[in-house]
């Protein structure tokens, strides 16, 4: 007698749904689009899963299977057995046995959901560090503007303005420079020299 009940697989939708976030309108073969939770995709749309029978393909990473299980199976690294006593599609599985694939379905819930949050994080900092270099460089081509139209023969505005807008050119020069290496470095891009 077979313990594996495969008619007790959750719907591909919504395990999907519920798993990797939205999707996109399945196409007319049952097919559609989501974040890959394989790889840190850039278009959030390489992940490709078939709603009706539950295979999953991403075009960038080439993960692949062909129903939820070999998702979770992928996924979470573990037997076809752990999973499908994971997915509840196993037959005799003791309260013991339950309560520990609970926890450890919930320790790799509370990971994955500390690791959305760490990867949200850097890119709110990243974010802030891309607005800090357009301010700079804002600060930089107004104080540079401003010296040409004097250098044309516009008159200060204020006694000094000249020596204010060099000092504000070497200041801004100077942050965006530090600024854009933050940001390379936050971004996992090579400074720039």
């Amino acid at each position: 007698m077979a313990s594996f009940q495969r008619e007790l697989l959750p719907s591909p939708k919504s395990f999907y749904e519920r798993e990797i976030g939205p999707l996109t309108r399945a196409d007319r073969k049952g097919w559609a689009k989501g974040r890959c939770p394989f790889h840190n995709s850039k278009s959030g749309k390489s992940f490709s899963a078939n709603v009706e029978n539950g295979a999953f393909y991403c075009h960038g990473c080439g993960a692949k299977g062909g129903d939820v299980l070999a998702f979770i199976r992928l996924r979470d690294h573990l037997d076809f057995k752990t999973a499908a006593k994971s997915l509840g599609t196993w037959r005799d599985v003791s309260a013991t046995e339950r309560i520990q694939l609970d926890a450890a379905k919930a320790q790799r819930d509370r990971e994955r959901e500390k690791a959305e949050a760490a990867k949200a994080a850097a890119r709110c900092k990243r974010l802030e560090l891309r607005d800090q270099i357009h301010v700079a460089h804002r600060n930089w081509q107004e104080a540079c503007a401003r010296l040409s139209e004097i250098k044309r023969g516009s008159p200060p505005v204020f006694d000094g303005e000249v020596e204010s807008c060099w000092s504000v050119l070497s200041l801004a020069f100077r942050d965006f420079h530090e600024t854009e290496s933050a940001y390379c470095k936050a971004s996992g891009l090579d400074s720039p020299e």
